[in-house]
């Protein structure tokens, strides 16, 4: 395999940057083949998957049927890159949707970008992930706008005047959500009492949670992954952590946190906890509860998040493809950013210059091991 996409690489090389302007062939016997990537194990080809179905349900795109190639289990960067330089090359994909990871889906905007092929992330939240150019877009909100809907919500609904940060180290996702975290509870007045990490990989956080607790945070903000998250929880429940009154420090989190396997894993102290996440099972709004309805009948169980913004980054694409006409890159591009008021699983208002999807936040609470919808947070 490694060979293989080493010669797609070289393959692009002598093609340099022709590739944006190559036509596309519209042989109505050959499907439209869209490229979707997962960075580690999830469900979000799901969401993906009824998007694609929708489609094809009725007539599919430009008279032709759509096939979405599906490559899971991404779980580094450079492979995420390989994976898309095949999947341009080999598997000729007119699209590429994913990866839901920020600091991958940074990497692969640039091979998108080179190759000339619109892209849409799908639960990658990093503002930088659309600065490989002008063709990558995002499904999800901002990481800036995510920091901002955790850092009200603790100073002015929880009433939290001192918040402690512990974030990974070098990870992108998560050192950026941490500092927009603080930027923000700081201008609200609020107090950041420690602000520590950790590496990747680490199992035992007894040091920096030691120096948190020295402080007797309110709340402490925690964007990490499931198995990170679980195992920290624990452990700090465990010290105890507590606020300057003794009570239980609050564990806040983002939409890394909107995962089953959260729940599901043994160790995790996360009841009480409140978290940012794309979407809740129990919207209202009529295309959401259609997305839901959907997705609960083929799958058998609720769509997360991630789930939410797969399904509404295939479709996004299909439907700018689908207005424009046409597959060519720029056609597709135009249409994409004149997106406005589009409603799916989530909503969003418009795109701005920088192509970040001005939409909505919820926040959902955990109790007895069950996430529940807390409230929404508009721009």
């Amino acid at each position: 395999m490694r060979s293989l996409q080493a010669a797609f690489v070289a393959a692009i090389v002598l093609a340099g940057c022709d590739a944006r302007t190559a036509p596309v062939s519209l042989d109505e016997e050959t499907p439209v083949k869209v490229g979707f990537l997962v960075s580690g194990v999830r469900t979000f080809p799901n969401g993906a998957m009824i998007a694609v179905d929708e489609v094809n349900g009725r007539g599919g795109l430009l008279g032709r049927s759509v096939e979405l190639i599906v490559r899971m289990g991404l779980e580094e960067a450079a492979e995420a890159v390989d994976t898309a330089e095949a999947m341009i090359l080999g598997d000729e994909v007119v699209a590429l949707i994913g990866p839901n990871r920020s600091a991958h889906a940074i990497m692969v905007g640039a091979v998108a970008q080179r190759h000339g092929v619109p892209m849409v992330t799908t639960a990658a939240t990093n503002p930088g992930v659309t600065t490989a150019g002008d063709l990558v877009f995002m499904a999800a909100f901002t990481d800036q706008f995510q920091g901002r809907v955790m850092a009200d919500f603790a100073f002015e609904t929880l009433g939290t005047m001192t918040a402690a940060v512990l974030t990974e180290r070098g990870n992108v996702y998560s050192e950026g959500i941490g500092d927009f975290f603080v930027a923000h509870f700081l201008s609200l007045g609020g107090t950041i009492v420690a602000d520590e990490s950790y590496e990747r990989g680490q199992t035992d956080f007894t040091m920096q949670l030691t120096e948190i607790a020295a402080s007797a945070p309110a709340a402490l903000f925690l964007p990490g992954s499931d198995e990170e998250v679980a195992l920290l929880t624990a452990q700090a429940r465990a010290l105890p952590l507590r606020d300057a009154d003794g009570e239980p420090t609050v564990f806040l989190g983002a939409d890394v946190w909107d995962n089953p396997a959260l729940l599901e894993h043994e160790e995790a102290a996360v009841d009480g906890s409140f978290f940012s996440t794309h979407f809740s099972p129990d919207t209202d709004e009529p295309a959401a509860r259609a997305f839901v309805d959907t997705y609960r009948t083929r799958y058998g169980i609720d769509p997360a998040g991630g789930d939410a913004v797969s399904y509404d980054a295939v479709r996004l694409f299909l439907e700018a493809a689908a207005r424009a006409g046409s597959l060519d890159a720029d056609a597709v591009r135009r249409e994409l950013l004149a997106t406005e008021r589009y409603a799916g699983a989530t909503y969003i208002s418009h795109y701005n210059e920088v192509r970040h999807p001005t939409k909505s936040a919820v926040i959902m609470t955990i109790a007895d091991g069950v996430k529940r919808f807390y409230q929404q947070v508009d721009p």
